[in-house]
């Protein structure tokens, strides 16, 4: 197995020793993900920002890294789709038979470099390999998703590979090889550096084939139940699961999402070796002999504090610092600890301490407001971007769509039919200091008072929040 540093989404339970049971059991403070049921684990090479001065390289790890893994499936073809089993685990890589097919760009990975010109993404794109761009951008996304046709086996013993195979397309609902006669659904991690600074960017085992490791984490029954009963919405996002309506219905929100693990606690309970700044990437062959013995069961004892740690113990140096890029069948990787970094989309701003409308109007034409808050919706290429009214002031034409209408009811003159309707999209809203993604279903499911006197709740789900709106005609009680 190959020596290398690796960033983790997920639970704290980084060990090379943790098992199934221990994600599965872990504490929701001790894990990023944002629902409790979900405790599954996602890592890849860790990602380097490289300087030189005077002949000398310095890799400084990247930091600002903001994660979502998205799970996707389609129910129409054959065979089903089925959750993930306990124990299940699975490597996927880039350059793998039919990686290079099908996905969002023609490819199921691809790398974008974009900036937000007239609040635009502007983007530039490459397919099939991992390519950083030299010059800088408000923002680096990396997605790669992971291949979904099955053979029955979990992925242990030492090949964490072979059991999964791409469709024969690329697609979800493609048909699979013969010998994978069983079908899990797809997961796609996407990696976001914000903001991009340019230069020379590389990954901790420098190659230009990027892969992904997952360790399932689910609870028993959870998934293969929201497989079953949670419907697709919207047409143009097929197959994105779950739907912004599901997460909240089938799932508990994760209230306490732990933050980044220190480096000191990396280095006194993982692996005592410097990853944040190097002037070398460690590489050769990994016998696990410098990870520290795991130390606890379920709850990670990490507590982010300067106490000393004991001096590093020497790594190993690869002969030949280039490798050579995996092939279609590449040797599993062990999952030696580096910083991990929460799963979340957006930076945590400053928590709102309003309070839901009660009596004063909203402002706005005919009594009615746009939301304030920034929506899902997709692009001209059918990727799912998020926009605001303004956005949508900018082409008039976007208002003919009554999604977008009811979002922004001021923008697009239909006050006297939307005034009072909550708006169908998915937000983005601040929650004890971190952004997050629900609908307006979420603010009616409990917990209405509060959740309505989040900063623009109030404006985006006026028929929960508003005390003057009334279901009674179901348009606006301002006429």
């Amino acid at each position: 197995d190959e020596f290398f540093f690796t960033q983790f989404y997920g639970p704290q339970n980084i060990h090379p020793d943790t098992t199934f049971n221990d994600l599965v059991n872990t504490r929701g403070q001790d894990s990023s993900t944002p629902y409790i049921e979900n405790q599954s684990l996602y890592w890849h090479p860790t990602l380097y920002r490289v300087t030189r001065n005077q002949g000398t390289k310095t890799y400084t790890r990247v930091s600002q890294l903001e994660s979502s893994p998205y799970y996707r499936w389609d129910n129409s073809v054959l065979p089903k789709t089925e959750a993930f089993p306990p124990g299940f685990r699975m490597i996927a890589y880039s350059n793998q038979q039919g990686a290079n097919a099908g996905g969002e760009t023609g490819g199921n990975m691809f790398v974008e470099c974009c900036n937000f010109v007239n609040d635009e993404e502007s983007c530039t794109n490459t397919v099939g390999t991992l390519e950083f761009p030299t010059q800088a951008c408000d923002f680096l996304g990396l997605a790669f998703a992971m291949p979904t046709c099955w053979n029955g086996e979990l992925g242990i013993e030492g090949d964490h590979i072979s059991h999964m195979a791409y469709t024969e397309d690329g697609y979800v609902a493609g048909a699979c090889p013969p010998g994978f006669n069983r079908r899990l659904p797809q997961v796609q991690l996407f990696v976001r550096i914000a903001p991009y600074l340019g230069g020379e960017y590389v990954t901790s085992d420098e190659s230009d084939v990027f892969h992904v490791d997952f360790m399932n984490g689910w609870q028993d029954g959870v998934l293969q139940n929201i497989i079953d009963n949670c419907p697709v919405i919207r047409d143009g996002e097929a197959g994105y699961n779950p739907p912004c309506n599901c997460a909240e219905e089938f799932l508990t929100e994760n209230e306490n999402p732990s933050g980044l693990v220190c480096d000191n606690d990396v280095r006194r309970y993982i692996v005592n070796e410097a990853t944040d700044v190097v002037n070398s990437l460690p590489r050769g062959t990994c016998q696990l002999s410098n990870v520290i013995t795991k130390s606890w069961d379920v709850d990670p004892p990490f507590v982010c504090d300067d106490s000393p740690i004991p001096a590093p113990v020497p790594t190993p140096t690869a002969p030949n610092p280039t490798p050579t890029p995996p092939t279609s069948t590449p040797a599993p990787v062990a999952p030696i600890a580096s910083t991990p970094a929460p799963i979340a989309s957006t930076p945590a701003p400053i928590v709102s301490t309003s309070s839901p409308v009660t009596s004063s109007p909203p402002t706005g034409t005919e009594g009615c407001s746009n939301s304030p808050l920034r929506f899902r919706t997709l692009n001209g290429l059918g990727k799912r971007v998020w926009r605001d009214c303004t956005w949508v002031e900018n082409k008039p034409y976007r208002c003919n769509n009554d999604e977008l209408a009811t979002h922004c009811p001021v923008t697009c003159g239909v006050c006297d039919d939307f005034a009072c309707d909550d708006s169908p999209l998915r937000f983005k809203l601040v929650k004890n200091g971190r952004r997050i993604a629900r609908d307006c279903g979420w603010v009616g499911t409990k917990q209405i008072v509060i959740r309505c006197g989040y900063d623009g709740v109030t404006e985006t789900c006026p028929s929960i929040c508003d005390d003057r709106c009334s279901e009674e005609d179901g348009k606006n009680i301002f006429e």
